[in-house]
C-alpha cells in the first residue's frame, strides 16, 4: 500500500522555545522604543542649536546706540558744544530717524538756536547763530558702523564771544532725543536714551512730518 503523504502546517519564526521567543519579542519593542526615544530627542537637540546658531547671529549684528555730550575740543581743549551719537553695539545701526526736542518740541538745525538760544543771537537772529560756529550733520536715513560715531551738533565759541556757547550748555537740560533703528538682519528697536534698553518694534515709522535730524 502507498504511504499516504502528511501536510505541515506552517509555523512562525519563533525558536519553539516559548521563554526565548518572549525575551525577544520585548528586545525588539524594547530597540523600536529606544530607537524613537533618540530620535526624539536628535530633534530636540538640532533644534536648540539651530535656536542658538540664530542667538549668535543677531548678537554679532547688534547695534547699540548711545547720545552724550563733549564740552572739549580734543585738539584744543578749549570749551566747545558736541553732541555726539555713537554706535556702541557690534553691528551697523540703519538709523531711520533720530529726533531732537527742546522742551518736547521737536526741532530742526534751522530752529533750534532760535528755540533754544534767541536771547544769544544777534539781530539777525538764525544767520548770526551759524555764523558763530555752530554746525551740524544729518543722520537720519544713514549707517552708523559699529564702534563709530558722529558729531550732529558743534557750537564753538565765536571769537571772546561765548553767550551763545553759555547759553546752549544750559539748554542741554531741557533737551531731549528719540531714535529709531534697526539692525542689518531688519530687527528694530526705538530708544529715547533714558531707557535702560531700546524697546524693540515691528518697524521703524517715518512721515514726512516728522522733523529728523
Amino acid at each position: 500500500m502507498p504511504e499516504a503523504s502528511h501536510a505541515h502546517a506552517p509555523h512562525g519564526h519563533g525558536s519553539g522555545i516559548p521563554w526565548l521567543d518572549v525575551i525577544v519579542t520585548i528586545s525588539v519593542v524594547f530597540i523600536s522604543v529606544l530607537s524613537l526615544v533618540v530620535s526624539i530627542e536628535h530633534g530636540r537637540t538640532m533644534a536648540k542649536m539651530v535656536d542658538q546658531n540664530q542667538k549668535l547671529v543677531v548678537a554679532s549684528t547688534l547695534p547699540l546706540l548711545h547720545g552724550g555730550w563733549g564740552m572739549l575740543d580734543p585738539v584744543t581743549d578749549k570749551p566747545l558744544a558736541r553732541l555726539i551719537l555713537s554706535n556702541d553695539g557690534v553691528g551697523p545701526a540703519i538709523i531711520d530717524s533720530f529726533e531732537i526736542r527742546y522742551k518736547g518740541v521737536a526741532q530742526t538745525p534751522d530752529t533750534i538756536l532760535s528755540a533754544c538760544c534767541a536771547q544769544a543771537l544777534g539781530k539777525d537772529g538764525d544767520k548770526s547763530g551759524f555764523s558763530s560756529g555752530f554746525s551740524y550733520s544729518n543722520i537720519s536715513g544713514s549707517i552708523l558702523p559699529a564702534r563709530d560715531s558722529r558729531e550732529l551738533i558743534v557750537i564753538r565759541p565765536h571769537g571772546s564771544d561765548d553767550k551763545l556757547l553759555s547759553a546752549f550748555f544750559k539748554a542741554r537740560e531741557d533737551m531731549s532725543f528719540r531714535a529709531c533703528y534697526c539692525s542689518v538682519l531688519e530687527e528694530c528697536w526705538e530708544t529715547d536714551f533714558d531707557q535702560k534698553r531700546p524697546q524693540p518694534v515691528k518697524a521703524c515709522e517715518v512721515t514726512t512730518r516728522d522733523k529728523v535730524w
